[in-house]
């Protein structure tokens, strides 16, 4: 886990070596699944059945996707499967609109429609409901966030803002990692394999039944990551291993109630080189350590139906997260509690409403590099929130409007309202457009923490030529949250019973985003130190993002499927010298294409092209790359898949994203290494 805040000047990256390898005696590795029964083909799901996934993300109620007033996009198990991608970053860049770049063997920068960084702070993510957001600097610990990818039905990937269903936060969009339910997971499936940079992983899983009407499910899984290469040929510190377990039970009490519990533990390590930070010891010169992390989540939910038809649905959720690094360690504590109700007054409207509240408790053990006051608090965030779903023609035309009511520690009180529009003149087209308000709440970070981002020379002629000038980050406990304003339309149309396509423009506009400004030079231990503040600060400047995101998909055949997409991203930012160009953090061009194959004598094959555009901020500069992923698999038997996997063929040569830190780091990573690891499933 990486406890370093979402900066320009961002001071850790990954270095060196120190991977210890786990042996499984495998050359291919092997997948044992529950059921032997015969794996989707290409022919099991027609365009018109893709288009009527099913989505519950966007509206917290089950649509299809061709239904739904949202840019949404589902990735399934069997698209997760086909890719032989083994993390959920990497499954991420399945869908259309999303920037997923590898920083190195452990760390990626995900978010939607631009903002891009190791913590990208404006993508809200959620695993079966529960928020892995994290609130001490914002954005997503990728590292932490596993389960079996066997076990997961789908992730929903919402583009644009979230914020009347799922709060701050959800600005540019919302991801929800949604598993399978416990009956779909009866059995038993072991999984193992390997390769040279995944260079083991294996996992058990086990399903059986609870009385008449419920199921469980355990599982254990571990993997380790192979270290990157410098670009002097040595390897670099950033080795990545895990350990983790969990349940799930669905139950059904009566024919109107029905429960889940689930929850999983588990414990990372994580190699990280940590650079200089300050002039004094010990973090004024780079240094190897591996960060710890540990922790658990407990997730309760009740579903019912109530004699008047309507429906209701309350959660409750308890994680920890402890995690020790070089810099910083912290224990946080999250409980969370979310009640929602959907009744229908008459035929024409479907109305919600709900309310939540959530309680953070996070104690820090600081350092010279960074130190929080107060070391140790407990703060809350309270919402509620209301939307109707008002047909205005059966069939044809729908209006949705709703609001949300936010109050939280930091950032104050956030109205988020929103406005959709669905007309579906036939069957096979559809167009929507909505209007929306977001914000996104400071973190404790930014609020609350001192973080030292480096040491300079003051440049000064002698006898002064020794001083060093100390880079400090400074909190800002006065911040306001950051808003969105977004306007989005979209077109879905299914133009023949093979060929289907989905386009969507935006137009964002930001205010009061939350920014460094240079304070005044602290001159006060001259000529020992000088102190160079940065200030967390509401920049008064308005940036406004526009683009457009194309996703289609054509069955050529019956035994042959082609997915592709686009997506155009424009920045617009007036200049200010305080702060790097934030345009230049994410691409203008991403596009993909997937050509699947189903072969005669139960061969599969899965080619995919994927080209990113440059990345040109100050510090931050990546030229744009071309890479190529291939998947080759056999059923020799009904249960039983051999597969191989290849990815980055083209290999970059560079990080797809680079922290500024990384630039000044000496064997900072060259090149995203070629992937090759072989795997074998069986079920039964």
């Amino acid at each position: 886990m990486k406890p370093y805040p979402p900066l320009p000047f961002s001071h850790f990256v990954p270095a060196t070596p120190g991977s210890r390898r786990i042996f499984f005696g495998l050359a291919l590795g092997v997948n044992c699944a529950a059921a032997a029964e015969p794996l989707p083909a290409l022919e099991d799901l027609s365009i018109n059945e893709l288009m009527q996934m099913e989505v519950s993300s966007a509206s917290r109620k089950i649509q299809t996707v061709s239904d739904t007033a949202a840019a949404a996009f589902v990735i399934s198990q069997d698209d997760i499967r086909r890719s032989g991608v083994t993390s959920i970053p990497d499954a991420l860049r399945l869908a259309p609109g999303l920037e997923v770049a590898q920083i190195n063997a452990s760390l990626w920068s995900v978010t939607a429609r631009g903002f891009n960084g190791r913590y990208a702070n404006k993508l809200l993510v959620l695993m079966d409901g529960r928020s892995v957001y994290t609130p001490l600097f914002s954005g997503v610990f990728w590292d932490l966030q596993d389960t079996m990818m066997e076990d997961i039905e789908r992730i929903e990937v919402i583009r644009g803002p979230g914020a009347v269903m799922w709060g701050a936060n959800a600005v540019n969009g919302v991801i929800n990692i949604i598993t399978k339910k416990a009956k779909d997971t009866q059995g038993n499936l072991f999984v193992a394999g390997g390769g040279n940079q995944e260079t083991g992983f294996a996992g058990y899983r086990h399903g059986g039944r609870v009385g008449d009407d419920g199921s469980y499910r355990v599982y254990a899984k571990t993997f380790e990551r192979n270290t990157f290469v410098s670009n002097n040929g040595e390897r670099l510190h950033d080795d990545w291993r895990s350990v983790q377990g969990g349940f799930r039970i669905d139950n059904r009490i009566s024919n109107d109630n029905r429960y889940t519990l689930q929850g999983d533990v588990y414990r990372k390590n994580v190699g990280n080189t940590v650079p200089a930070q300050t002039v004094g010891p010990p973090f004024d010169r780079p240094f190897d350590t591996d960060d710890h992390a540990e922790g658990a989540n407990l997730l309760a939910r009740w579903e019912g139906n109530l004699s008047d038809g309507s429906e209701f649905m309350l959660q409750g959720y308890y994680d920890r997260v402890n995690f020790s690094a070089a810099a910083l360690s912290d224990s946080q504590d999250m409980f969370d509690i979310d009640f929602q109700h959907r009744l229908h007054p008459n035929a024409d409207h479907d109305l919600m409403w709900g309310a939540s509240y959530r309680f953070i408790h996070s104690a820090t053990s600081g350092s010279a590099a960074i130190a929080f006051n107060p070391a140790s608090l407990g703060y809350h965030n309270g919402s509620a929130f209301v939307q109707d779903d008002i047909t205005l023609i059966d069939n044809t035309l729908r209006l949705t409007l709703g609001t949300k009511l936010e109050e939280s520690h930091f950032g104050n009180t956030q109205v988020q309202p929103n406005a959709r529009l669905m007309w579906t003149p036939d069957p096979k087209h559809s167009v929507w457009a909505s209007v929306s308000r977001a914000a996104r709440t400071p973190s404790r970070g930014e609020a609350q923490a001192n973080i030292a981002l480096g040491g300079v020379s003051a440049g000064l002629p002698f006898p002064f030529d020794q001083v060093q000038v100390q880079v400090a980050g400074q909190p800002n406990p006065s911040l306001k949250a950051e808003k969105v304003f977004a306007a989005e339309i979209g077109y879905r149309a299914q133009w023949t019973a093979k060929f289907s396509t989905d386009i969507t423009a935006f137009s964002n506009h930001y205010t009061d985003l939350i920014m460094f400004r240079q304070g005044t030079l602290d001159q006060s231990a001259f000529p020992l130190l000088l102190t160079q503040p940065l200030i967390w600060y509401n920049n008064s400047r308005e940036v406004t993002t526009r683009g457009i995101e194309i996703a289609g998909e054509w069955q050529a055949l019956d035994w042959m499927r082609f997915t592709g997409n686009y997506s155009h991203l424009k920045i617009e930012r007036p200049y200010d010298s305080d702060n790097p160009d934030i345009a230049g953090l994410s691409p203008r061009h991403r596009g993909s294409l997937r050509w699947q194959m189903d072969l005669p004598e139960r061969v599969k094959l899965d080619l995919t092209l994927r080209h990113v555009g440059k990345l040109a901020a100050v510090g931050q500069q990546v030229p744009a790359y071309t890479t190529f992923d291939a998947r080759l698999a056999y059923e020799p038997v009904s249960g039983l898949e051999l597969a191989f996997v290849a990815q980055n063929l083209f290999s970059p040569r560079h990080p797809e994203f680079q922290d500024s830190a990384a630039i000044s780091l000496p064997g900072a990573a060259a090149e995203i290494p070629r992937s090759i690891y072989g795997k074998l499933s069986w079920r039964f």
